[in-house]
């Protein structure tokens, strides 16, 4: 099947990102403010069963994740229908920044779990204050997945062996590891474009906290889709995903100044109440980031860069409970009273 990258508008979007880099990734302010004003939470995802769950006497901690589409679990194998007019689809890329993992204890307080090892998909800061994991839920070569070989569903860690009842974790990567080098050697293998191709924009733009991509299966669904390019007189394969990354940043490293800020961060700091590790796992939800008609050139071709003015960054943002406004304005944080819908405790 086509690749997206080969088409038309994916180079377009290319182009916009080389142009203005504020609308394909650059980075934001440090901090994401929560529904209730508390820095860095968006909210609880809820759906979770309440009481305390007890670490092992090691506090060992293992954080499972898995790929949904509502609450159909599905992998690079799978043909599943998306969006508001049910398009079939298949996984082409599903790969995410999870940062700054915690649990948590019945009075509220928070533990940080700390990080088993440095690898290719884990590292925490040399201070110890940021904590950086890849979850890669495709294999590239199995299905239409084309991401990377390597997988990792799960993040290993330790904290106080007792009682908790929660977990907390954000959705990108922390400001001060966001816009290292990714071509350095001496950057932590986790952000580094040669071990991990794609996760990464530029100096200024920073990480991909997402890479989530679905090409149309045009064996099951071949009407074509209104927002597919055409080529030789012919209607290109379908495609949407969400690129989500900073925007709007301040500096420019390749020319000696660091970045200082960003107009819009868009990190999401999930809260789940009720979370068991031993018997739930975090479900990326697709079908709640992409409720909308996917297929529609109106509602954004191709999906959502994270353009301050991208049309088809609306739904996927409002499912993340992100500040984000068809003028530029949006503020790239928390929607006070909204809840993200797209990281959410599903029991298997």
């Amino acid at each position: 099947m086509k690749r997206f990258a080969k088409t038309p508008v994916y180079a377009g979007l290319l182009l916009a990102c080389a142009v203005g880099l504020a609308a394909c990734g650059s980075d934001d302010n440090n901090t994401t403010t929560s529904n209730s004003g508390t820095p860095g939470a968006t909210g609880n995802t809820g759906n979770t069963t309440g009481g305390a769950w007890q670490t092992a006497t090691t506090g060992d901690v293992s954080i499972k994740f898995a790929a949904y589409n509502g609450t159909e679990k599905i992998d690079c194998t799978s043909t599943t229908k998306l969006g508001t007019k049910q398009r079939a689809v298949q996984i082409e890329d599903f790969r995410f920044y999870i940062s700054n993992v915690s649990l948590i204890k019945a009075d509220g307080t928070r533990e940080a779990l700390k990080l088993k090892q440095a690898n290719d998909y884990n590292y925490t800061s040399n201070d110890g204050k940021n904590t950086v994991s890849l979850i890669d839920l495709e294999q590239k070569g199995v299905g239409e997945c084309d991401g990377s070989a390597a997988t990792n569903a799960v993040i290993e860690g330790t904290v106080p062996a007792g009682s908790y009842t929660g977990v907390e974790m954000t959705l990108g990567v922390p400001f001060e590891l966001n816009h290292l080098n990714a071509a350095d050697a001496t950057t932590p293998r986790v952000l580094q474009n040669a071990v991990h191709p794609s996760m990464s924009w530029n100096w200024r733009g920073g990480r991909k906290f997402t890479n989530i991509q679905f090409d149309q299966n045009e064996n099951v669904d071949p009407s074509a889709w209104e927002s597919a390019e055409g080529k030789d007189g012919k209607a290109e394969e379908g495609s949407v995903r969400l690129h989500l990354g900073s925007t709007g940043c301040v500096g420019n490293p390749a020319e000696g100044t660091p970045i200082s800020s960003c107009k819009a961060p868009n990190r999401v700091t999930v809260t789940l109440a009720g979370f068991n590790p031993a018997s739930q796992v975090v479900a990326f939800d697709a079908g709640a980031l992409f409720n909308y008609d996917i297929s529609s050139k109106a509602e954004g071709a191709g999906g959502c860069m994270s353009g301050a003015t991208d049309a088809a960054c609306a739904k996927p943002f409002e499912a993340l409970a992100l500040d984000w406004k068809v003028d530029g304005s949006g503020t790239g944080v928390a929607v006070a009273g909204k809840t993200q819908k797209v990281l959410k405790a599903v029991t298997p």
